[in-house]
């Protein structure tokens, strides 16, 4: 028996997630939280192999939360559960300890097979598992994406994440503010992004900040 927890601010998730694994022989789900300090103590008193996690948890971060549980119970093994892009916070979660990292799109099928391999391997996955493109990930393989950059497009996304305003880097790089943008587009092309705040996370996957 695969013993697994929840941790989603959201009540209808936690319905939805039982309702997910109601028919499911060897997997139990024991415990679903809304708040990650409802786990410490709970972790003092049971033992599960898997938490299943949503990253957006107000008032927390969860890279934090995966490092206290792993340091609390090392052998749990911690999948991501969220509608974010894998691409821009992926890699920053595994790194920090998760396994796995899935998306809320995929099947029933796929969620069941991927707590199998993790806890039965530690292997990580990823909604590619889906398609039985990976089953290791090379964390450093993002860096590649910022080997791309020239030069001066590094200067400016520098600039961007430490909050400089386009004005300020048009002053601080002697270049037009017009320029900027078009920097500032080449990055959102090439790093995969579409806004300032994905930009500023695959700053942090790149280890900038």
């Amino acid at each position: 028996m695969i013993d697994i927890a929840l941790l989603d601010p959201h009540p209808v998730v936690h319905k939805g997630f039982n309702s997910f694994f109601r028919k499911t022989e060897h997997i139990r789900v024991v415990a679903t939280f809304s708040n990650p300090d409802q786990i410490p103590q709970f972790l003092e008193n049971h033992k599960i192999d898997a938490l299943i996690l949503e990253m957006e948890l107000e008032g927390h971060s969860a890279i934090q939360v995966i490092k206290n549980v792993k340091k609390i119970a090392p052998r749990i093994e911690i999948i991501i559960y969220t509608a974010l892009p894998q691409s821009i916070y992926g890699i920053s979660l595994l790194k920090a300890g998760a396994v796995g990292y899935l998306s809320k799109k995929v099947s029933r099928r796929v969620m069941i097979e991927a707590i199998e391999k993790v806890v039965a391997t530690g292997y990580h996955i990823t909604s590619n598992f889906a398609q039985e493109i990976t089953n290791n990930i090379d964390l450093s393989k993002p860096r590649n994406g910022y080997e791309t950059l020239s030069p001066r497009e590094i200067e400016v996304l520098k600039l961007l994440i430490e909050g400089n305003r386009n004005i300020e880097i048009s002053a601080k790089l002697k270049i037009s503010q017009k320029t900027v943008n078009t920097y500032k587009t080449r990055l959102m092309r090439k790093l995969e992004v579409e806004n300032t705040v994905d930009l500023f996370q695959q700053a942090r996957n790149f280890e900038l900040i």
